[in-house]
């Protein structure tokens, strides 16, 4: 302001004592002008602060009822604002992806804790005799199986390495290892493999077992009769690998969802063995997806051959 009037005395150089008048009736209007462009000023940087500090505390309460407030400048302050709005849209997703995983374990934990439980009472009541336990063993197997899948799930990146660690892994070996795993099935499912010996894929040996173990897996609660691993072709420089039973086929609606983490049918247990081995597949950059056919379930998997997994790291 000083600067503007030193630059009107300059200009005009008054002379009469009127002109010196004008210039003081002048002063006021530029210092009310001065004061009201600084305010505007001072409002514009301190209502972001402001927002920003009310989020600030609304988040350190955990209060996630109330969106954070969002501004539409595009400077260093509006960036931190709608950041900060943000890692709140991320950090309700991570809560309520928490709370639905508590609820389904402790859904997929509380059936076979309550069956052991109640076959025990009936033991001690002699209802039942010696079958009790091979119920008790039946049931604490499908809990040690369901923590294993949680404890998979949880520490995906140290189970899974690196891709650099790849190494050669031999399909129809891990198919064999699958039959023998399961060949003693209690409902006496058929298993099949038909996979020329020697076809290799890059990856880790101990999660492409997971992926064929959980496929085999979740096919023997619905299989009628047989379950068969083949090698079905080559496709984009990649095995194409199936694994289809003879069981009812799956609605559309669920086919659209079967790879949701937590997502189970009427006889599943965690909702986690199809996610786990999609999240595999993926890592091993294939591709996974199922399907219904004229007898049965199709799985169908594409793995990338060991030359292909070289050139894409």
């Amino acid at each position: 302001m000083a600067a503007i009037l030193l630059y009107v005395l300059l200009l005009l150089r008054p002379e009469e004592p009127g002109q010196w008048y004008g210039l003081a009736a002048l002063f006021p209007l530029l210092l009310i002008a001065n004061l009201f462009a600084a305010k505007l000023a001072a409002r514009r940087i301190t209502e972001p602060l402001e927002r920003l500090a009310g989020n600030l505390e609304r988040i350190k309460g955990k209060n996630w009822s109330e969106p954070v407030l969002q501004t539409a400048r595009r400077d260093e302050i509006g960036t931190i604002v709608n950041t900060l709005s943000q890692i709140q849209r991320n950090v309700v997703e991570l809560n309520e992806d928490e709370e639905f995983f508590y609820q389904s374990v402790s859904h997929g934990l509380k059936t076979p804790i309550m069956v052991i439980q109640n076959c025990c009472a009936a033991y001690q009541d002699g209802i039942y005799g010696s079958e009790a336990i091979d119920i008790i063993m039946k049931e604490s197997l499908a809990v040690e199986a369901g923590i294993r899948k949680l404890l998979y799930v949880s520490s995906f990146d140290h189970m899974l390495g690196k891709q650099s660690d790849f190494r050669p892994v031999e399909l129809r070996g891990l198919m064999e290892e699958c039959r023998r795993r399961f060949r003693g099935n209690e409902r006496g499912i058929r298993l099949e493999v038909d996979v020329p010996a020697g076809l290799t894929v890059s990856g880790n040996a101990a999660a492409l077992q997971t992926v064929f173990d959980n496929l085999v897996e979740n096919g023997l609660r619905y299989a009628a009769s047989y379950i068969r691993m083949e090698l079905t072709g080559e496709e984009e420089g990649g095995y194409l690998l199936t694994v289809e039973n003879d069981g009812a086929p799956i609605p559309q609606p669920t086919l659209n969802v079967l790879f949701q983490k937590f997502y189970k049918g009427a006889d599943g247990n965690f909702g986690l063995g199809l996610y786990i081995a999609k999240k595999i597949v993926q890592f091993h950059k294939g591709d996974i997806w199922a399907s219904n056919w004229a007898d049965g379930v199709r799985f169908q998997l594409l793995l990338r051959r060991e030359d292909r997994m070289a050139g894409r790291r």
